[in-house]
């Protein structure tokens, strides 16, 4: 077994490539890839996705996102310009320094709405179109840290980009947990979540690219500190990704140095400089500068060390893989799995999403190798990756007083439960090919009996909340369409008003609906002075 940075790590099964002809291996292998185009790949890793985002598509807007929803388009009486301005401002407020997140947060806010009104679709199918979207970007930004983690391991022959692509898209399909509550990223504020992710993967693929054996130029170090740069100044949470750009970096040193390849060890210093160093600098100097979370009630920034804090991190990465939230999810589910009629047809339809990827995998060559020291700088960097990132929210005191079992979450899952399929992703393209046929056998029934359990408790969860929080479906859905009469609009909004909300909820979304329905369409929402004085009159929670 070689070292790190050595020859022929990760090597393919079989012979030794010295005791073939010259390109006979690739060149096979290459030719019978082709029997299933990319485009076909990239179909069925989409279909997987939507099929595993359909229990998601059930929850409609709740929490602050619900609020944000409504309030966002308001404060920017309809202008795109002072949207951006606003949430660029709220990006250095209150211990933040995310200019660029919130920025693009309420950008999505203020289309949502606006899409929704200018075409009378219903604010939650735009949501979840997005939402949707932003997992698929999620997805394929993963899968270029699959196949460049292979490559950067010695693996042999390259893993084409969308096979990964399929590959990471069936297996998160069936991973992804629903959480009862509203900080699930998988619902909600959707931008901070999977918007967060996708530029955090794609950074880490860059960074794996860029220190592939043989790469030179500037092209791929400018790239990577960019990225890093907008990440850092998206969202916090981000700053876990750029630790594992650094595990990279350290590793191709370490892989440079033993191969005495000067050039491949200044080149991964000049990426630590600006894909570590300056985002690490920016992050430091923009808390300084923002504005103190102590001049406003959010707590999501103070920092919070000591046992609480472990114990939080450490329910956090449980709750990310597959069955750590199980208890406590089947809890919230009224304590069974509901094997009826349609939970029982969405885990068929996505089992059988899954059969179709195993009997495609079948038909394209083997990827299998040993492991070896080289593999432990992308795994090291996936993992480091999921520890840093979910202990940018473990070490908040909101969150430590929040998250106290796994399966309770917050946006940190949406790059935890990628980082799980990543490394599940290496162990199906390296381990499961050289197993027996009878290892392969187990593996295929424990991946049924799971998604027998996870498929049915997602769809009750989403039934849950769909059930509890359908009241905010019917109010976006009016607040978005002229065509409901005005009666059933004022009927719609004292609904949801008699719902028992905190003031400062009931009273913003209240007047934003009534505001942002009027500039939207010019003519009141509901001008039903009855109406109006008994919502103004009703007790908050």
């Amino acid at each position: 077994m070689t070292g790190v940075g050595g020859p022929g790590v990760l090597r393919s099964a079989g012979p030794s490539m010295s005791s073939r002809p010259a390109r006979r291996h690739p060149e096979g292998a290459r030719t019978r890839m082709n029997r299933m185009p990319r485009l076909l790949w990239a179909a069925l890793g989409t279909l997987l996705i939507g099929l595993g985002a359909v229990p998601a598509a059930r929850v409609p807007i709740v929490g602050d996102d619900f609020q944000a929803f409504f309030e966002t388009y308001a404060i920017g009486d309809g202008d795109v310009l002072k949207v951006l301005a606003f949430g660029w401002h709220q990006g250095t407020a209150a211990g933040h320094f995310n200019p660029i997140g919130q920025a693009l947060g309420a950008l999505h806010h203020f289309t949502i709405y606006r899409v929704s009104a200018g075409l009378g679709v219903p604010p939650q199918l735009t949501d979840v179109a997005v939402g949707t979207a932003l997992i698929w970007l999620t997805v394929l930004a993963a899968a270029t840290v699959l196949v460049n983690g292979l490559r950067y391991a010695g693996l042999t022959p390259r893993l084409d980009l969308w096979r990964a692509f399929a590959l990471l898209a069936g297996i998160t399909a069936v991973t992804l947990q629903l959480h009862p509550w509203t900080n699930d990223p998988v619902t909600t504020y959707l931008p901070a979540g999977w918007g967060s992710a996708v530029i955090g993967f794609a950074l880490l693929g860059l960074a794996l690219h860029a220190t592939l054996p043989g790469r030179r130029g500037w092209v791929d170090i400018a790239l990577v500190g960019v990225v890093a740069l907008v990440a850092v100044l998206y969202y916090e949470m981000l700053v876990g990704m750029v630790v594992g750009t650094a595990v990279v970096y350290a590793g191709t040193v370490v892989r440079g140095r033993r191969r005495g390849d000067r050039p491949q060890v200044v080149r991964a210093l000049v990426l630590s400089g600006v894909g570590v160093v300056l985002p690490a600098l920016v992050f430091v100097g923009g808390r300084l500068l923002a504005a103190p979370a102590e001049s406003s009630n959010y707590s999501g920034t103070t920092i919070s060390l000591g046992p609480d804090a472990l114990h939080t991190w450490w329910v956090a990465m449980v709750g990310a893989v597959p069955t750590g939230g199980w208890p406590y999810l089947i809890r919230m589910s009224g304590g069974r799995i509901p094997f009826e009629t349609k939970p029982v047809l969405f885990a068929l339809a996505l089992l059988a999403g899954v059969v179709v990827l195993v009997a495609a995998w079948r038909r394209v060559p083997v990827l299998a190798g040993g492991w070896s020291k080289a593999a432990l700088v992308p795994v090291g960097a996936v993992v480091a990756a999921w520890a840093a990132t979910t202990a940018t929210h473990a070490t908040s005191q909101k969150y430590i007083d929040e998250i106290k079992e796994p399966g309770q979450v917050y946006l940190y899952y949406a790059v935890g439960v990628i980082c799980v399929a990543l490394l599940i992703a290496a162990l199906v393209v390296t381990v499961l090919p050289a197993a027996g046929s009878l290892v392969r056998s187990v593996a295929l029934l424990l991946l049924g009996a799971f998604v027998a359990v996870q498929a049915p408790l997602n769809w009750q969860l989403s039934q849950i909340s769909a059930e509890a929080y359908g009241i905010n479906r019917n109010l976006s859905a009016a607040a978005a369409d002229d065509g409901v009469p005005e009666q059933i609009r004022c009927d719609t909004l004292l609904d949801w008003a008699e719902r028992g909300w905190p003031e400062y909820y009931l009273d913003a979304v209240s007047e934003d609906v009534l505001e942002d329905f009027e500039r939207a369409f010019g003519e009141p929402f509901c001008s039903d002075r009855s109406v109006l004085r008994k919502i103004a009159a009703l007790p908050v929670g």
